[in-house]
């Protein structure tokens, strides 16, 4: 998985969060575990239920962290690819927009952040200034790439 700096460093911050939750999860356990019978302790279930959640989420970044490629600015930013901003025109209806290329960690299209992998960001991949790229989506459309420029 392609990811940039910024998203590799939120990827550790977020699993070192997890961790130290971690710490009080199996306190929480022991404290819920002194209140006696476990099989009807609910806040015992509830500590468990907590545990296991919280595990599954520092396998997941711990895999996501292990399996991530950190990417760089392109060398060459006349090439659409992540950490660029694109400049397009969408042919039917002649409006200009810009997007930023971002990481599937980074993405917010709110903010005009979309990943690489969603239908735009990979139509838009590889592609140069001037191109005219069909965007296959439930109503596929055409824009043409009117700029591109490198992320600082």
């Amino acid at each position: 998985m392609k990811i940039t700096e910024g998203s590799f460093e939120v990827l550790k911050s977020r699993l070192s969060k997890a961790m130290d939750d971690d710490s009080e999860i199996i306190d929480e356990i022991e404290e819920a575990r002194k209140q006696g019978d476990l099989s009807e302790n609910a806040d015992y279930s509830a500590a468990m239920e907590k545990k296991r959640t919280n595990d599954a989420l520092i396998r997941d970044l711990r895999s996501q962290i292990e399996n991530a490629e950190v990417v760089g600015n392109p060398a060459d930013n006349s090439v659409v690819a992540i950490n660029t901003k694109v400049k397009v025109l969408r042919v039917s209806n002649n409006k200009e927009k810009v997007y930023q290329i971002g990481d599937s960690i980074s993405t917010n299209p709110d903010l005009g952040i979309i990943s690489e992998h969603s239908p735009l960001g990979q139509a838009m991949t590889g592609h140069k200034i001037g191109d005219t790229v069909k965007i296959d989506c439930r109503v596929p459309y055409m824009i043409k790439i009117l700029d591109i420029q490198t992320i600082d």
